[in-house]
């Protein structure tokens, strides 16, 4: 029954997901301290923005897959973030967890879901993939193993899109 529901809500926000509203210009800060603005990272290409927890298990499942795409098409500018929703309490497992993985993409805090809420997430995992220009390309709740492939395909028509 748990599938069947997640697949239902994967279903219909695959269905309504793409669309052409625009985020707003964003800046957070990295888990080094520095701060990143939207506008800068959507220089180099189309931007998924993966809304996740440290005790969100699909979120870091998703993280693997989408470690291993951006390791594919970085070089063709595509870009991955992933988006920390922890709060006050758990926000200081971040920046381990992620160093235990040895992930470099970058990994931004939003502990006060402003930018999550702003892009419709209701729980992680919840993704954003935006194009060139900053409009949602698609849009992404939950995550189930197999979800690969249309992840993958989605990235490579984002990164067709507004391409000179």
């Amino acid at each position: 029954m748990k599938k069947i529901i997640v697949l239902s809500v994967l279903a219909f926000s695959l269905l309504t997901g793409s669309g052409s509203s625009q985020g707003y210009d964003f800046n957070l800060e990295d888990i080094n301290g520095n701060s990143v603005k939207l506008s800068e990272l959507l220089k180099t290409g189309p931007v998924f923005l993966q809304f996740w927890a440290t005790w969100c298990v699909p979120c870091k499942e998703e993280m693997k897959v989408l470690n291993e795409i951006w390791g594919k098409y970085k070089d063709s500018g595509f870009v991955f973030v992933a988006v920390s929703t922890d709060d006050q309490k758990s926000i200081s497992k971040v920046k381990p967890f992620i160093e235990s993985k040895s992930y470099k993409f970058t990994v931004l805090y939003d502990s006060d879901k402003n930018v999550f809420s702003s892009y419709g997430g209701q729980d992680p995992p919840f993704s954003v993939l935006l194009d060139r220009n900053g409009n949602v390309f698609k849009s992404y709740s939950g995550y189930i193993q197999g979800d690969d492939s249309k992840l993958e395909n989605d990235i490579k028509d984002a990164l067709k899109v507004g391409k000179n």
